[in-house]
């Protein structure tokens, strides 16, 4: 019975060990951390012999001997590519995805008409990356920018697959003791590190399923822009006589609003400002009828005298003669 607990005592000491590594490990997210070997509890002194091979993992085999077809590449592509029209780029890109087997992860679209721009994320196999990716390019008017990138997890996931293993040893091991147990107390410590273990399982078990997805299926982001229209025949800061007859034809109509909004107020306003108007008239009628002076009446013009008669004397012999 001490030997049991005693060796009880070991495996969950190695299994606290193993939890620091094991948590270490994503859940989600391709990092790649450096998994070392779980370290394996010698039996004590006294305790019974575990059968050989029972927890004993062979070991992998180094990740450099691993040909290049069997490793695990995450492959990702972005592109930006300028189009005719943005909306029929994406159609066809959807309709590409599904050909080759692949699926559409989102899309984003910005603005609309011929200013729309979309960013569509697809993901197609990888043995037929190449040809999603030249597909692509094909609807490009102009490629403005490509940026290929592969991640090789294979060292990882041979790391994974030696702590996977041992694990599945520890956990066969605390099996094995939990069915030998006697004590209530000792059955409660194997089965709490036995549920240690099976959580590590679960969580490696899911890293190498996250793994082998990413490398089966490859991840390719591409960005469509509108082709940019052609440049004008005068330049935008240059004379623009349409715009000054725009301009004018504005102004024109800005005064023809102001003049009959005036109008309009006056109108409104007419038995305020007319009884004023009418009264300012009188007044000054009256003040200018006022201050004129009499005219004076004008006498006839005096006609010219006759001439004087000549005296007798000389009007005798004149007569005479």
């Amino acid at each position: 019975m001490a030997s049991i607990r005693s060796l009880i005592i070991i495996v969950v000491s190695a299994l606290a060990l193993v939890s620091c590594g094991v948590a270490s490990i994503p859940a989600g997210q391709p990092a790649q951390p450096a998994l070392a070997p779980m370290p394996t509890a010698a039996p004590a002194a006294g305790a019974p012999a575990l059968e050989r091979g029972s927890g004993a993992a062979p070991e992998p085999a180094p990740s450099q001997d691993i040909p290049a077809s069997d490793r695990l590449i995450i492959k990702n592509a972005s592109i930006s590519l300028e189009v005719v029209n943005v909306g029929e780029a994406e159609a066809a890109i959807r309709q590409t995805a599904a050909r080759l087997g692949g699926f559409v992860v989102s899309t984003t679209t910005y603005g609309t008409g011929d200013a729309m721009m979309s960013t569509i994320v697809f993901r197609v196999p990888a043995a037929r990356f190449d040809e999603a990716l030249s597909g692509v390019e094909g609807l490009a008017k102009k490629v403005l920018s490509r940026n290929i990138s592969g991640e090789d997890v294979t060292e990882e996931y041979v790391d994974l697959e030696s702590r996977l293993r041992n694990l599945e040893a520890t956990r066969d091991r605390l099996f094995d003791l939990l069915q030998r147990t006697d004590k209530v107390e000792d059955a409660l410590r194997v089965n709490q590190a036995l549920s240690d273990v099976q959580e590590q399982i679960e969580r490696i078990k899911g890293r190498m399923q996250y793994l082998q997805r990413s490398a089966a299926m490859s991840t390719i982001t591409a960005e469509l822009r509108p082709v940019p229209p052609p440049p004008s025949i005068i330049e935008e800061d240059a004379w623009q006589p349409i715009n000054v007859a725009r301009e004018a034809l504005r102004g024109l109509l800005e005064f023809g609003q102001g003049l009959v909004n005036l109008l309009i107020v006056l109108g409104i306003w007419t038995p305020v400002w007319l009884p004023v108007v009418l009264f300012g008239r009188w007044s000054w009628r009256k003040i200018t009828r006022g201050g004129k002076k009499p005219e004076q009446p004008t006498l006839p013009a005096t006609p010219p005298s006759a001439p004087m008669p000549p005296s007798g004397g000389e009007t005798g012999s004149s007569v005479s003669q």
